[in-house]
């Protein structure tokens, strides 16, 4: 009786287990399976319907895996595998059919059951629905994804992790399955210097419990600096230890970037403002009142910066000019748009000080806060454009000077007249003291030398002659360019006339003798076209080119700069005046050496003479020319040429013409040119043939130079007729 009741004694208490485990089996939430070695289901609890939507009794006896999906299968058998061999507790996450046709998230773990002689009999899992939390975990890694954060917990000692995001992954470059057992590994992807820091102060301010807040480098990106921003948090428990450390990982690289964007943009400005060679300077909008300012404005305005305090800007300006500074300031308040202006500054210690301002708008969040200013000192610039308008003014004076001077040369036959005509020109315009020629004897000049004199050769006679210029200031190099020229000019003709002042003596004692010869008429008119074609040469190659270098400059200058209103007029004047001083030089050169004359002909020559006469003269020119088979050598041209500009000048000066009738023709063996006009005629009788009258005797000795006849025919009020008779060319006789 005692085995026998010990024997039931033991049943009834094995009953009552297997009544607790069947109670606890049945009214838990988990699914409790039990598997045999081979994963064939032996037990499954009555909460597997709720949770797979299945029964019980079609999953006892089936593999326990077909209700894991294909893909899943083999690492869940793994897990089962793993815990049989190594007789231990194994945690697996894998996805299970519900009968609805959709997965659900499972967690379970599976535990080895062993048998009396140590060998597993059984494996019991024991799985729960985790869709919930796996859901919410995704939506979590989505929201650490669009943010670009990461969020972790660790045990307090940082061995493992607890929970950590995917998105670690991302931002530490380190795979979670290696980060997961090893969070120390997050560490070799951090910049050294930030990690001693996280390694140092961060981890003793955990230690001791308190929060950190830091910033940091990844070195994991090459090529790109990229930065994160750990907060960490210990956990304590009710006794205040640490349990655990909870920690998220904000990507801050734009923040970084534009901050450091920003301070840059700072320094930049700050450098601007302070190296600037302009003055910069910043106005309230209330009184104008100034805000700040830079060392070059304290320079411009002869201002120190510590005296700008509570002052006005506007004080700083001339008087007269601070209605249009005022009214421009107005406009860049109400336009909100830059403005330029023009003025004086007002502080006279240094002279009269002319600047340029910009006006620029200050806006803060949309609204207008204030005025920045740059100003440039642009005193130097306005002298230079003054004194280049009283030089551009002077340069014109002495140009029609020149051209002026020039022309009169030309009728210029005595070395007095020529004397004379200089020291005029010299006295009017360079307003000197004194100027007067000088026969120097040589080794004399630097005897005859001052400070106040200039002593310039310009020509010989018994002894040098020197043109003496007594001044009170000094000249301006414009002034001595022209002083140059017209010397230059002077030069060429003096020793010339000298010369052919003795051979007109010489001359007139043969006319008189009347044993004048041709060939010294010839050689007198050679000499002469030769000093105008050497004149013309100079005046084209010098004072015309120079005129055209100027009326470039001028042209460029004005361009490339902007000038007032009344400045660029002026200007313009001054450029057309450079043009019509260009145009009369070019006349003058093709009066003195008609151009293309021998390669045109007489015939087209004269044609173009009278188109240009026609356009300055106020009587008609009626011209005909037979063909000429004859050829005229240069000498006849020339002289045909010279001989038909007198007539015309005649005509413009005397005749009061209105209408002029010539002709060229060949008749015979010579050629014959007429000249006719209806106007007031002259009474031949009192004219005196001598060369001391270049008119109509210069057309006699001219023709009688090149071996032809002359008829002159003419009374008061009958009009002037010319017959002139050259002989064919000497070359084909």
């Amino acid at each position: 009786m005692g085995a026998m009741g010990e024997g039931i004694a033991k049943r009834d208490v094995y009953d009552d287990k297997a009544e607790m485990f069947r109670i606890v089996a049945e009214n838990t939430s988990d699914t409790i399976v039990v598997v045999d070695n081979r994963g064939i289901v032996r037990y499954v609890s009555p909460s597997y319907e709720s949770l797979t939507g299945g029964s019980v009794e079609e999953y006892l006896g089936k593999d326990a895996f077909e209700v894991v999906p294909p893909e899943e299968r083999e690492h869940v058998r793994a897990s089962l595998t793993l815990a049989v061999q190594t007789k231990t507790p194994v945690d697996v996450e894998y996805h299970v059919y519900h009968a609805h046709g959709y997965l659900i998230d499972v967690e379970a773990r599976v535990k080895p059951v062993l048998d009396a002689e140590d060998n597993v009999q059984y494996v019991v899992a024991v799985a729960r629905d985790v869709t919930k939390r796996k859901t919410a975990e995704q939506l979590l890694g989505k929201i650490l994804e669009n943010v670009n954060a990461a969020v972790w917990a660790t045990d307090k000692d940082f061995t493992h992790y607890i929970y950590c995001s995917d998105t670690m992954e991302k931002l530490g470059g380190i795979p979670k399955e290696e980060l997961w057992n090893n969070p120390i590994r997050a560490h070799d992807h951090i910049h050294p210097d930030d990690n001693e820091i996280l390694m140092g102060e961060v981890k003793r301010k955990l230690d001791m419990g308190i929060p950190s807040r830091v910033d940091f480098r990844w070195n994991h990106y090459v090529g790109e600096t990229r930065w994160g921003q750990m907060i960490v948090h210990p956990y304590r428990d009710k006794t205040g230890i640490s349990e655990r450390i909870d920690g998220i990982i904000l990507d801050i690289t734009d923040k970084k970037r534009a901050e450091m964007a920003l301070e840059e943009s700072e320094q930049r400005y700050k450098s601007l403002f302070e190296n600037n060679l302009d003055g910069v300077f910043s106005i309230e909008l209330k009184h104008f009142y100034f805000i700040n300012a830079n060392r070059s404005f304290e320079k411009i305005a002869g201002i120190k910066l510590h005296e700008l305090t509570d002052r006005c800007f506007i004080g700083l300006i001339f008087d007269e000019d601070h209605g249009a500074v005022y009214e421009t300031l107005l406009e860049v308040m109400q336009h909100g748009q830059p403005r330029d202006i023009e003025c004086r500054l007002a502080n006279m210690q240094q002279g009269e000080r002319i600047v340029s301002i910009t006006f620029v708008p200050i806006f803060l969040a949309g609204e207008l806060n204030g005025i920045h200013g740059i100003i440039k000192d642009i005193t130097k610039r306005k002298r230079e454009e003054r004194e280049l308008i009283k030089s551009e003014e002077r340069s014109k004076f002495l140009q029609q000077s020149l051209n002026r001077f020039s022309n009169d040369l030309a009728n210029v036959m005595k070395v007095s007249e020529l004397e004379n005509r200089l020291l005029d020109e010299v006295r009017t315009v360079l307003q000197v003291p004194n100027a007067s020629i000088e026969e120097v004897p040589k080794g004399q000049e630097l005897e005859q030398t001052s400070a106040n004199h200039i002593l310039v050769k310009i020509g010989e006679k018994q002894h040098p002659v020197y043109l003496r210029v007594e001044m009170d200031k000094q000249l301006l190099k414009i002034e001595e360019e022209w002083l140059e020229t017209a010397v230059h000019y002077v030069t060429i003709l003096y020793d010339n006339l000298h010369r052919i002042e003795d051979l007109m003596k010489r001359l007139e004692v043969l006319v008189a003798s009347n044993e004048t010869p041709k060939w010294m008429l010839r050689l007198l008119f050679k000499l002469s076209e030769k000093e105008r074609s050497s004149l013309s040469s100079d005046l084209h190659d010098s004072v015309l080119q120079d005129l055209i270098i100027w009326y470039r400059k001028l042209e460029s200058l004005r361009s490339s700069t902007p000038f007032e209103i009344e400045i660029e007029r002026e200007l313009s004047e001054i450029e057309e005046g450079l043009l019509d001083a260009i145009h009369q030089i070019r006349i003058t050169c093709n009066e003195l050496r008609p151009p293309f004359l021998l390669k045109m002909g007489l015939v087209e020559s004269l044609k173009s003479l009278f188109s240009y006469t026609r356009m300055f003269a106020n009587y008609e020119i009626d011209f005909s020319a037979q063909e000429l088979d004859c050829l005229l050598d240069e000498e006849q041209i020339l002289g045909v040429y010279r001989i038909v500009q007198e007539l015309l000048n005649n005509a413009s000066k005397h005749s009061r013409a209105t209408k002029i009738t010539m002709a060229l023709a060949r008749i015979d063996d010579h050629l014959h040119f007429s000249y006719s006009d209806d106007g007031v005629g002259v009474d031949l009788s009192a004219l005196e043939g001598s060369f001391q009258h270049m008119g109509i005797a210069g057309i006699e000795k001219r023709v009688l130079s090149l071996e032809g006849k002359v008829r002159f025919e003419s009374a008061p009020e009958r009009g002037f007729h010319v017959h002139i008779h050259f002989p064919k060319n000497q070359a084909e006789r």
